[in-house]
């Protein structure tokens, strides 16, 4: 009773823990040193994969909907569009360094973040069929930021 006191009904609830588990990633992107843009976008993969294996209900609220009838508001929509915004941030960074390269960062950014989200989701669910995950996790990323790489004249 005590939490719907403060938080008004489940989905208050719900959301609660959707809005909680983006702000938390975004902190998680912003204390990346930006200096070297790659690394900088390869620690933002990393940390992704770290924040979700160390809250798997939380990530779960945030990406599967494990609550049918659970629908994020603007607000907390706006939450996880920050969160990616930040990501797109260090995408367009690269991209300005000429250390990826260039198009549209938002477009990059998702197409790299699908990445990630694709293969920690897979873990999370047990679906992945190779023996030392860090090491798949380090390879995919290596093969995707190789793909970003500027093109040689």
């Amino acid at each position: 009773m005590g939490l719907y006191s403060r938080f008004g009904s489940k989905q208050g609830v719900v959301e609660a823990l959707f809005v909680e588990g983006f702000e938390e990633l975004r902190k998680q992107f912003g204390s990346i040193d930006p200096a070297d843009p790659r690394r900088a976008l390869r620690e933002a993969c990393v940390r992704y994969r770290a924040h979700a294996l160390a809250n798997r209900t939380r990530y779960s609220i945030m990406f599967d909907r494990p609550i049918p009838d659970f629908v994020p508001s603007e607000e907390a929509r706006r939450s996880a569009a920050d969160s990616f915004e930040y990501f797109a941030g260090l995408v367009a960074a690269g991209m300005k360094s000429r250390a990826i390269r260039r198009g549209n960062p938002h477009e990059v950014a998702q197409r790299l973040w699908a990445a990630c989200h694709g293969a920690v989701s897979l873990e999370l669910r047990g679906l992945g069929f190779v023996d030392d995950r860090d090491a798949h996790f380090a390879a995919l990323l290596d093969t995707v930021l190789r793909g970003l790489a500027p093109e040689r004249p």
